[in-house]
């Protein structure tokens, strides 16, 4: 245990998955040059070519599948950090108090020794009391410590296992018998997190590559760990742009003339015909315009490493700076109305600034946030006035914090939801009328009303209700149009004393002087300013979030 570097288990984790991903964008470059090639090759070389091809890249696949296991299972290992913190703490207690410990955990207390037997005899009773009670503390922490680095161990041995194997191009494997019934349409994929997450650790990476050929969106399954979502999303972020990319020029192909803007509709249909040609090639348009976006935010770099939790062709999804499985403090940014997977850079940069506030609050702790745009939020005000966008999404967000929680190795992580604007209506729909979400602390900012009359109204997974107002928060400046007039249709707003959330301060923004009115109740900037920097509301967000604010 004081050998220990979980630290650097975990920073070797993110190098792997980094070179993993290098490897995987190399491997889909020569997989199309050599679909260009084979596109014009015909006769039995080219078809015994198109063979060895496929079967390089299911080697390299299975390789990538491995590396990545490894990379999961080093993830996991940086949780073995908290543990040794808290073990070498009660051993430093022991220290100061005078004991000894053993290499296995036993506590010895000091021998008593001022020359008077009674009182002696009182003191080393005082002296084993503490002994044994900082042993009760310390074998339980020795015992967990244990039973994840024999897990992260087998994990370890079971990836090499496979690295050895598809080394030799090993054939002949047998599949997993739940897989084949998967893939043949006789079972289905389990729908809880905690299911998912049962199959795909006990799979082989084949296994794994199998059911990504048969469902290319199966990184967006929520259980799947972090590493692995983000190996597969990437690949299927591909797929996405090609599918958009082909269905572009397949429009073109259709009126090529319409295209280049030449030769224009005659006829009334003809002019039907172009909106609904143009309609579906703007939408094809915005598809991978949205896929653009989420690719240069994972290209962005930087420190922590980012994660694709999910992607698809709705417009939604999620990014994680940090790798949440390995994170003790979790944290997930829920956006607000107007917001689709084109904006989810608005999203990533509040987020790096929540990650940074919480990591100034609480430097000693492992901190990942996520901009979790993993829901159809409404266009627009008018459709933001109703609860119909938040009730659909409420069982979407659900499950995603049931899978963080399932994926989540070591102790559970202070798992925080930031919900703003609209997305705060959506946390307080999912966590009440009955639900419950698996979170820790919840912050709604700029809140038009979250469906609720009070905060006892909410449900936190082992949070008893009446404890509820030590975990939800609610800040909003002063000119946040939308704190001002959105619990019209939501309810009361959660800064109301009547709600019982504790309040706290952030920048109120500027009220608008106009000819026509004394003072304008509201600023629209106020409503997007409360991550900048040197807004008083952005610490006390990064002290919840990074589980340093006090209680």
């Amino acid at each position: 245990m004081r050998g220990w570097d979980p630290a650097t288990v975990a920073a070797t984790a993110d190098s792997l998955a980094a070179m993993n991903l290098r490897v995987a964008e190399a491997r889909h470059r020569v997989g199309r040059h050599v679909d260009e090639v084979l596109g014009r090759w015909r006769g039995d070389a080219a078809a015994a070519a198109a063979l060895r091809a496929l079967e390089s890249q299911l080697a390299a696949g299975r390789l990538a599948a491995a590396v990545l296991d490894i990379a999961d299972a080093c993830a996991d290992a940086g949780n073995l950090a908290e543990i040794r913190d808290a073990v070498l703490g009660l051993e430093d207690d022991a220290s100061a108090h005078g004991c000894v410990v053993a290499d296995d955990g036993t506590v010895t207390a000091p021998v008593a020794h001022t020359g008077n037997p009674a009182l002696d005899l009182a003191l080393q009773a005082c002296l084993d009391t503490k002994a044994a009670a900082l042993q009760a503390r310390l074998l339980p922490l020795l015992a967990a410590a244990d039973g994840l680095d024999r897990d992260v161990a087998a994990r370890l041995d079971e990836a090499r296992a496979e690295l050895a194997a598809s080394t030799v191009h090993a054939r002949g494997a047998r599949p997993d018998s739940r897989v084949v019934a998967i893939l043949d349409g006789t079972a289905l994929f389990p729908d809880d997190p905690r299911a998912v997450h049962r199959l795909w650790e006990s799979l082989t990476p084949a296994d794994r590559d199998a059911l990504y050929a048969y469902d290319p969106a199966i990184g967006n399954r929520d259980g799947i760990p972090a590493v692995a979502r983000d190996f597969y999303n990437r690949r299927y972020l591909t797929r996405l742009e090609s599918a958009a990319h082909a269905e572009l020029a397949h429009l073109d192909g259709l009126h090529p003339d319409w295209a280049a803007g030449r030769n224009p509709p005659s006829t009334p249909a003809e002019w039907i015909r172009l909106r609904e040609w143009d309609t579906a090639r703007q939408e094809a348009h915005t598809r991978l315009a949205d896929y653009q976006v989420v690719r240069q935010q994972l290209g962005a770099g930087g420190d922590p490493p980012r994660y694709l939790l999910s992607v698809d062709d709705s417009g939604r999804g999620a990014i994680a700076l940090g790798n949440p499985d390995a994170a003790r403090n979790i944290a997930a940014f829920l956006p607000g109305t107007g917001a689709r997977l084109g904006t989810i850079g608005a999203g990533v940069d509040r987020s790096r600034a929540l990650l940074e506030a919480a990591v100034r609050a609480n430097p000693s702790e492992r901190t990942a946030v996520i901009a979790w745009y993993g829901y159809r939020a409404p266009p627009d005000l008018i459709a933001a006035l109703r609860p119909d966008h938040a009730t659909a999404a409420a069982p979407a967000l659900d499950r995603f914090l049931d899978g963080l929680r399932a994926t989540h190795s070591g102790p559970p992580a202070h798992t925080t939801l930031v919900g703003h604007s609209y997305g705060s209506t959506v946390i307080g729909v999912a966590a009440g009328g009955g639900g419950s979400l698996a979170a820790d602390s919840v912050i709604f900012v700029g809140s038009p009303g979250v469906r609720a009359d009070h905060v006892t109204e909410l449900r936190l997974d082992g949070v008893p209700s009446a404890d509820n107002h030590r975990h939800i928060f609610a800040t909003a400046a002063a000119a946040d149009p939308v704190a001002v007039f959105g619990t019209v249709a939501h309810g009361i707003s959660p800064i109301e004393r009547a709600f019982g959330a504790t309040v706290f301060e952030s920048a109120p923004g500027t009220l608008l002087q106009l000819p026509f009115l004394t003072v304008f109740p509201g600023e629209p900037w106020a409503h997007g300013g409360y991550w900048d920097a040197g807004n008083p509301g952005l610490v006390t967000q990064g002290e919840i979030v990074g589980g340093a604010y006090p209680r």
